[in-house]
């Protein structure tokens, strides 16, 4: 068989899929998507919710999924494939390394729908989505926040804010930063409680100097 004979061959022998089995490998797909879909909206603890973004991790399932069934079923139209796909460049920055994941299991369930594996493909999108569920509700022993002193009077010690909430902090006082200038003083505290103790902001309240004093959750690196 020669050269030309053999890429005849390849070019007219292929897999054809057809609009039944490619709807219903499409369909399949969409309905694992949607399961992706839903476990980053129940997990999602940021203060602006993504909705593009959720949406985009379905189509990068389906669109993964097209890939894969052209690529299987012609040897000549894969190579046409990898070689498109090859001069593509991606630069869209993903901050949270949380949204990272989430775009590798929709991809990863991409290519476990378009090789028609779907035991495996419902098995692993439902158990890796409970855990996923279950592990954002699962509540830390000690809870990170923020305190915010500010205060009219630059001399405002830090170690007497300390002294004063200091019975009620059990996970520890980090001092953040201290900055004055002629208005007054502002002093960053960071602690870890088990709950919310709004307790400790009348115990700061009742420092002489102190005029106004916020308490803010922190998530990961996003203050919420």
């Amino acid at each position: 068989m020669s050269k030309l004979d053999l890429m005849d061959y390849f070019y007219t022998h292929g897999v054809n899929y057809g609009v039944v089995r490619t709807t219903v490998i499409m369909t399949v797909g969409l309905l694992v998507g949607l399961v992706i879909f839903f476990t980053y909206y129940i997990t999602s603890e940021k203060v602006v919710y993504s909705r593009k973004f959720n949406w985009s991790l379905v189509m990068v399932l389906l669109i993964t999924e097209i890939i894969m069934l052209v690529i299987s079923s012609n040897i000549v139209f894969s190579l046409g494939m990898v070689g498109a796909l090859s001069i593509v460049r991606y630069r869209t920055a993903v901050k949270d390394s949380r949204d990272t994941a989430f775009l590798f299991w929709a991809i990863t369930e991409g290519l476990c729908v378009s090789a028609q594996l779907y035991p495996m493909a419902c098995t692993s999108v439902l158990f890796i989505s409970i855990v996923m569920i279950l592990s954002s509700k699962v509540p830390g022993i000690y809870g990170k926040y923020m305190l915010m002193v500010y205060g009219d009077d630059c001399d405002l010690d830090v170690e007497i804010i300390k002294s004063a909430i200091a019975p009620k902090i059990k996970g520890g006082v980090v001092t953040r930063s201290v900055n004055k200038n002629e208005k007054g003083v502002e002093i960053i505290l960071e602690i870890k409680v088990k709950s919310e103790d709004l307790a400790i902001i009348d115990e700061i309240k009742a420092i002489d100097g102190v005029r106004e004093v916020r308490y803010v959750s922190v998530s990961g690196e996003t203050v919420g």
